[in-house]
């Protein structure tokens, strides 16, 4: 198990979600059950230009009144150590999550 950022696109495996973690599964490589309400996706990138070691940017995106996939602002990644991140985004907003697991199959996280 590591506590490293992952990257790609990961899926919300919310029927996995348990005491505040939510589970998110690799978008391409895992077989999701069908969804009524539709999943939640992060993707996970390095942002353009100069930055400082370990940050990288964050994608949400959710399904929309119309079930098309709506992304939010790009938000950074802030590493402030133990697993813990701070997400922020252009408008100022801020949130702290943190790595309860990444894998290669599994990335487990809690929002405060």
């Amino acid at each position: 198990m590591t506590m490293a950022l992952p990257s790609g696109s990961w899926t919300h495996s919310f029927e996995e979600d348990a005491d505040g973690v939510e589970v998110y599964r690799p978008t391409t490589t895992f077989a999701f059950p069908p969804s009524r309400k539709g999943r939640k996706v992060l993707e996970f990138g390095a942002p353009a230009g100069a930055m400082a070691q370990g940050e990288m940017t964050v994608t949400s995106m959710a399904p929309g009144p119309d079930d098309r996939p709506r992304a939010s602002p790009v938000a950074r990644l802030h590493p402030l150590g133990m697993g813990r991140y701070a997400l922020s985004d252009a408008a100022g907003t801020q949130e702290v999550i943190d790595i309860v697991e990444a894998t290669p199959d599994v990335l487990r996280l809690s929002r405060r």
